[in-house]
């Protein structure tokens, strides 16, 4: 290469690297949401305030957001003690228990997901490592109610809506047994944050492992006939439930021999025209 040559090959070097500037990081701005409904990958999915959660399942881990923001204006950190939850307000604070080895975690959910209906929570890499979760795992969700409710009170949470000016999206569902209500997703939650949102500590608890036995959950009635209904078109049985007043009977399908066997227990129960269903670990 000439002198000339080579100079002018520096010179357009040079100025290459002067345009070039580095994105700069989203700004984080932490704040309470409840959002809209949104798709997943077979069915929609309806956030709702809840603040006495409890529900078992398979967990996954968690891949960073799209932009390194979530769903709550958190900046995502694969060393965080986080995770992704399809329908509770966020943040919210957890304990999630492994079921097979007995690991208890502690995490704020911050983000959506996951979008597969057979996974009900999507722990941070460092999370999953500290639960001690190779793959997809059975765990035991359980919602920390006082710090949930003190993180949405600090955090400025909406005032509720009146339903005529609620916005597309907002479902508004009427229990037929005693006439209570509860309103699903809504767009008016992004208010600034008025607390520091600061880091959970990375620990572990140990407590004792099981139940490990997997089933899809096809619904819960308050008919027997009901029930029988879906349980006989999808290849379930009938149980008696105990979740809550007026809804006594579930359809239940399993156990499984394992995650595969559920995974595609759960395919068989969406073509046979059941919405809705999820693993559960019993």
């Amino acid at each position: 290469m000439s002198l000339r040559n080579y100079g002018a090959a520096l010179a357009l070097l040079l100025l290459l690297t002067a345009c070039h500037r580095d994105e700069p990081a989203p700004a984080a701005h932490p704040h309470y949401e409840l959002g809209s409904a949104w798709h997943g990958t077979h069915g929609w999915f309806y956030p709702s305030e809840q603040f006495d959660y409890r529900a078992t399942g398979l967990a996954t881990r968690q891949h960073a957001p799209v932009g390194g923001l979530t769903a709550d204006g958190e900046a995502w950190s694969a060393n965080g003690m986080t995770g992704a939850h399809q329908t509770l307000q966020l943040p919210a604070i957890v304990s999630v228990r492994n079921l097979l080895n007995g690991r208890i975690v502690r995490i704020r959910l911050t983000d959506r997901g996951p979008a597969d209906p057979g996974r009900i929570i999507a722990l941070s890499p460092k999370a999953a490592d500290l639960l001690g979760m190779k793959a997809d795992t059975p765990v035991e969700v359980t919602e920390d109610e006082a710090a949930s409710r003190s993180l949405a009170e600090g955090l400025g949470k909406a005032p509720a809506q009146n339903i005529s000016a609620a916005p597309v999206g907002e479902v508004r569902e009427t229990s037929l047994s005693d006439g209570s209500s509860r309103v699903y997703g809504n767009d008016s939650s992004v208010a600034q944050a008025s607390v520091a949102v600061g880091p959970l500590p990375a620990t572990w608890m140990q407590a004792s492992p099981g139940p490990s036995g997997l089933y899809v959950l096809m619904g819960i009635f308050s008919g027997h006939a009901t029930a029988a209904s879906v349980a006989m078109r999808c290849g379930g049985t009938v149980l008696h439930a105990s979740e809550g007043a007026g809804l006594e009977w579930r359809a239940v399908g399993g156990p499984y021999a394992d995650i595969a066997q559920a995974d595609a227990a759960l395919d068989r129960t969406r073509l046979c025209g059941v919405e809705g269903a999820r693993i559960i670990v019993e």
